[in-house]
């Protein structure tokens, strides 16, 4: 079964919301997160290949179709003079191969990829690298929703515990036994 990201630039409201999952079919599960600061809307939708197909064409126009799960992150830095050479690090040409898009949104960066394609530790990573020219911290913000795989990916990196999966995350656990 596939899963799409989609990326909306702007605030999506409810009756829009049950329009979309209409599209994705009556089998499909949508998680939303809607981010103000930025005027975006995400939605990660897990469909079957045709409402896939059919959700892709009827929704071009209006947002920007991920074909994977993605990682969206808005990176604010203590000190605005790092935006540039944040969209030249992870933007330009020699970004990693899974980002998608990147652009500074007011005092922020705000960053797409694929963590199947780039690791999210690779990210941050570039991300302090960057910022070590400046000698400032940042604040990191998570713009889309995740997917429980995603999410346990996160956690096996992070804790370095390699038996970390689905199956072990309580968030996921609890929404697959109606109490989430």
């Amino acid at each position: 079964m596939p899963t799409l990201t989609l990326r909306f630039d702007t605030i999506v409201d409810d009756a829009a919301r049950r329009q979309i999952e209409g599209l994705a079919g009556a089998t499909a599960t949508t998680m939303w997160r809607a981010c103000p600061q930025f005027e975006r809307t995400y939605a990660l939708v897990a469909l079957d290949e045709r409402a896939a197909l059919h959700l892709r064409a009827e929704l071009q126009a209006k947002a920007t179709v991920f074909p994977a799960p993605i990682i969206a992150l808005a990176v604010l830095p203590q000190n605005a003079e790092a935006l540039p050479l944040l969209a030249a690090a992870l933007g330009g040409p020699g970004r990693p191969a899974g980002v998608y898009a990147a652009s500074i949104v007011g005092d922020a960066f705000v960053v797409e990829w694929n963590p199947d394609r780039t690791l999210p530790r690779v990210v941050v990573g570039l991300i302090d690298l960057e910022l070590r020219r400046f000698a400032c911290g940042r604040r990191l913000e998570l713009l889309a929703p995740l997917s429980p795989e995603v999410a346990a990916q996160i956690a096996r990196d992070g804790l370095r515990t390699p038996q970390i999966g689905v199956d072990r995350e309580l968030e996921t656990l609890l929404d697959r036994a109606g109490l989430g």
